[in-house]
């Protein structure tokens, strides 16, 4: 369910939700009306149980929707924070001997790289992970660079700054790793689903009390619905889905590593 969520081609659940609401609509129409003839002596009752129904359905789409959009913003401002860090750890590289600056620079560029292409490449299991260990060990020998250099003169300040930095950077990451494998509960994701599927069922039960079923108002709520979840589902998508998070700061700071002479 999660992997239907989360990382499948987001068509997929598009397809399924304009399958599952039609038929939810349809079936209890088609199939119900010889049941239901009686039904209508309590339509108030049934009238208010379907929009109580609804409007719990909207709450909690628009409380997931509310999480959804909080996390991409998080995702954003932290491809902006790590691009930010990048860029001062290279200056800061200013501070090692000729050599190990050089050393160092070389390791950081190969290491944006890595973390760029690990953000580009969330549907392909094998070479996410393998940009995720390779990041893992262009930080070990970054982090060996600057600390063997800084053992060899504890007093040097911009030395500690490059430490900082470096920190900073390895931090960032650890972030990144952690909001990119974080999302809405599916739990919740499914409650909203059952919630917005049982609300077609009785819009189907209530055209079948009616013996009538207006084509336009199903294939409204049936295409409103899908998209309404899809678009909460797509924010928690951070590199899978139609709306993505824009990875520019970290290619512009890459780019500028690279053109460095």
């Amino acid at each position: 369910m999660t992997w239907l969520i989360f990382q499948a081609n987001p068509w997929w659940l598009i397809v399924i939700m304009l399958i599952v609401l039609s038929l939810s609509i349809e079936l209890p129409y088609r199939f119900g009306r010889p049941y239901l003839g009686g039904a209508a002596k309590h339509i108030d009752a049934f009238n208010a149980a379907q929009a109580g129904l609804l409007t719990l359905a909207s709450f909690v789409l628009g409380l997931s929707f509310a999480q959804a959009s909080a996390r991409f913003d998080s995702r954003r401002a932290l491809v902006v924070r790590e691009a930010n860090a990048l860029g001062m750890t290279w200056l800061r590289a200013d501070q090692l001997d000729p050599k190990q600056s050089d050393r160092f620079r070389h390791v950081l560029t190969a290491y944006a790289a890595a973390r760029l292409k690990a953000y580009q490449t969330p549907r392909q299991p094998q070479l996410y992970r393998q940009t995720i260990d390779q990041s893992d060990r262009d930080q070990a020998e970054m982090w060996s660079i600057a600390s063997s250099a800084l053992r060899a003169d504890h007093a040097d300040l911009g030395l500690s700054l490059l430490m900082q930095a470096l920190n900073d950077t390895i931090d960032i990451s650890a972030e990144q790793l952690q909001a990119l494998t974080s999302h809405v509960p599916t739990s919740v994701v499914g409650l909203t689903f059952a919630l917005v599927t049982l609300g077609a069922l009785s819009l189907g039960f209530r055209f079948a009390i009616d013996g009538s079923r207006p084509a336009a108002l199903s294939a409204v709520y049936v295409v409103a619905f899908a998209v309404a979840v899809n678009m909460m589902v797509d924010y928690d998508r951070p590199q899978t889905g139609f709306v993505t998070v824009n990875l520019n700061p970290i290619r512009v700071q890459l780019q500028a590593m690279q053109d460095a002479p």
